[in-house]
């Protein structure tokens, strides 16, 4: 076992600590409020609002209002404008949508009895080495795209025979293939 492996080792049991004492709900607030809810909400709109648009009544009405500003002046339809439009409604309803889904189960997990309370803790100290695990992921999928810079080979090269140089090398995160 390595340095870093020690330290990750370390880092992971005081997540899962810190995850026990706050309970889920606070490590579920805290992950998705501010730029994190932000990201989260642009990563949805991303993922599945092309799949969205493609169901053909939301289609036809982003072509159809697509149209309509075109005829009132071809530039917005140059730019399509009600795509943009689409794209603005669907991250607002994401953002209620999460708002709402993390207060619900804020909600449910600060419910008063024995049970509740030892799920909550349980349940915050897997969620916030779980989180925290697929920021490693990200940064390192980061990392790959920058595999060039001497910067970044200097890390792999300090993390290499180590779990993180293993997480590296088999990272499920790809932004580029």
């Amino acid at each position: 076992m390595t340095t870093i492996d020690s330290i990750t080792l370390l880092v992971g049991i005081l997540l899962a600590a810190l995850g026990f004492a706050v309970g889920f709900g606070r490590a579920l607030r805290f992950f998705t409020k501010g730029i994190f809810g932000f990201v989260i909400s642009v990563f949805v709109c991303a993922t599945f609002g092309g799949m969205i648009a493609g169901i053909p009544a939301v289609s036809k009405l982003i072509s159809d209002l697509n149209e309509y500003l075109g005829g009132k002046w071809s530039f917005l339809e140059t730019i399509h404008l009600a795509t943009a439009v689409y794209y603005l409604i669907l991250f607002a309803a994401v953002q209620i949508l999460r708002i709402a889904v993390v207060r619900l189960i804020g909600a449910i997990f600060s419910a008063d009895n024995s049970v509740m309370r030892l799920l909550n803790r349980v349940f915050g100290m897997l969620f916030m080495v779980a989180a925290v695990f697929l920021l490693t992921l990200l940064v390192l999928a980061v990392f790959r795209i920058f595999d060039d810079t001497s910067f970044v080979q200097g890390i792999v090269e300090d993390i290499s025979g180590s779990f993180l140089g293993t997480l590296y090398r088999h990272n499920p995160v790809k932004f580029v293939s």
